[in-house]
């Protein structure tokens, strides 16, 4: 099948390419691609620091930084983020200093203080976060660590992850706990009609709410701040799967008000596979029992849990390079700005969405609202099947989303990050409308 693009360079943009890539923006064709020619190196942090006004310019010097093939789209953010220059030759680093000298292969003491670093990105006080080798590991270590009773009940949507939800089916089995689900409409009238269908569901019976700060599935920027405020003063706890926000909007854990919060690193933060974090507020840490065994010290010949959010890191040994490359990743967000993030990505997810809308036989399965929608979209294509119009974007232009599913929702879901490009957005509009033009190629 014919392509209908050229392809984007990452090395087109770098050194004297950079200033005729921007003058070609207004175009409607991809910039050619360039063969590969010399290694292609990381910048300084400071050498990335944004202008005071931020241009086309200055993200195409951002997107320099990224590995990512010659003439690839990636739109799956949402799955896993490619980590950038920095980050990668971080755990390059470590790799190499633990191969020389594998004396200190645990790293306590650094791993201690970076923690400064991402209490300080994420709202948080240093002893309420703890490492996470995903957001599936912290969302369990919150819900075996509850005391539940037979009869207890956990409410939470329809739409939930597997790694969110999958926890407290094992504990419905195990323990006879009830979770009650809420069907939530797929694009939400407002953020209050969420609050009131979560609160409609309680019942005397209820403990704890679990929700997704953002769906994976169609996106929806759930309003956990007032969900937190009402579920305190039902005298319930509230955990927050946030796989999603963490490296796409700005999140403050302490401005949430939620008792627990499990973060992706491997996703829009673009800190490598096997990385996460999760915040446990310190009133409740008492309360939350660690999930594999006590992570503490020996006093007067007993064992005694850590006093922070440490007591739930214990999991063998950890994988430090990708552990300690987090702070790095953090660090390059920061350099960029958390709010230059959060509007790059609300703009590139609107032109996307803008763009699906007027596509003849597209349907747009994602809130347009900037209250309930950030950078997730999820959209599907009449009459052809999921795997079809995904196949077919990828033949079609090199462009890499995915299919997801879950109750009464079907479809493809396309991530923009900052990495990404308007031109990107714009032709993956082309091979969407394509498919619907021709939709009896694709069935």
């Amino acid at each position: 099948m014919t392509s209908l693009r050229s392809g984007i360079s990452r090395r087109h943009f770098l050194g004297g390419s950079l200033s005729a890539a921007v003058a070609g923006l207004a175009t409607t064709s991809l910039p050619q691609k360039v063969k590969a020619q010399e290694p292609v190196f990381a910048s300084p942090l400071a050498a990335l620091k944004p202008p005071e006004t931020l241009d086309e310019a200055y993200w195409w010097k951002i997107r320099s930084q990224f590995n990512i093939q010659d003439g690839l789209t990636f739109m799956n953010t949402g799955t896993f983020g490619p980590p950038p220059r920095v980050v990668l030759d971080e755990h390059i680093k470590i790799q190499r200093e633990l191969s020389e000298d594998p004396r200190n292969n645990y790293r306590s003491s650094e791993l201690h203080d970076h923690k400064a670093v991402l209490a300080e990105f994420f709202g948080a006080d240093t002893d309420e976060v703890a490492y996470m080798r995903s957001t599936t590991e912290g969302m369990n270590n919150f819900a075996h660590g509850i005391d539940f009773r037979a009869g207890d009940e956990v409410l939470m949507c329809s739409h939930e992850h597997p790694g969110g939800y999958g926890a407290y089916q094992a504990l419905e089995r195990r323990v006879g706990i009830k979770i009650h689900y809420i069907d939530l409409p797929i694009i939400p009238e407002s953020p209050e009609q969420v609050v009131e269908l979560y609160e409609r569901a309680i019942t005397p019976k209820t403990r704890a709410i679990v929700v997704s700060h953002i769906t994976f599935i169609t996106g929806l920027l759930t309003p956990v701040k007032e969900l937190s405020e009402m579920a305190h003063r039902r005298g319930l706890l509230i955990s927050v799967d946030g796989a999603h926000p963490p490296g796409m909007i700005d999140v403050n854990f302490h401005d949430i008000g939620c008792d627990h919060y499990a973060a992706a690193g491997q996703k829009w933060l673009l800190a490598g596979t096997g990385t996460g974090l999760a915040f446990f507020k310190r009133e409740v840490q008492d309360e939350i029992l660690p999930l594999m065994g006590a992570d503490g010290h020996e006093e007067d010949g007993e064992w005694v849990l850590h006093e922070d959010a440490s007591r739930y890191e214990h999991c063998g040994q950890r994988h430090i390079s990708s552990a300690l490359g987090i702070k790095t990743a953090v660090e390059f967000q920061k350099t960029i700005g958390k709010a230059n993030i959060e509007t790059r990505v609300r703009e590139l997810a609107t032109r996307l969405q803008n763009g699906l809308t007027e596509i003849p036989g597209v349907r747009l399965q994602t809130c347009v609202d900037p209250h309930l929608g950030a950078g997730l979209t999820h959209f599907s294509v009449a009459d052809v099947p999921m795997n079809n119009v995904r196949q077919g974007i990828m033949d079609l232009g090199r462009i890499h989303i995915r299919t997801s599913s879950r109750g009464d929702v079907s479809g493809c879901r396309a991530s923009t990050h900052f990495y990404n490009m308007p031109e990107e957005i714009d032709e993956l509009l082309r091979c969407v409308r394509h498919i619907a033009e021709h939709s009896a190629d694709y069935m």
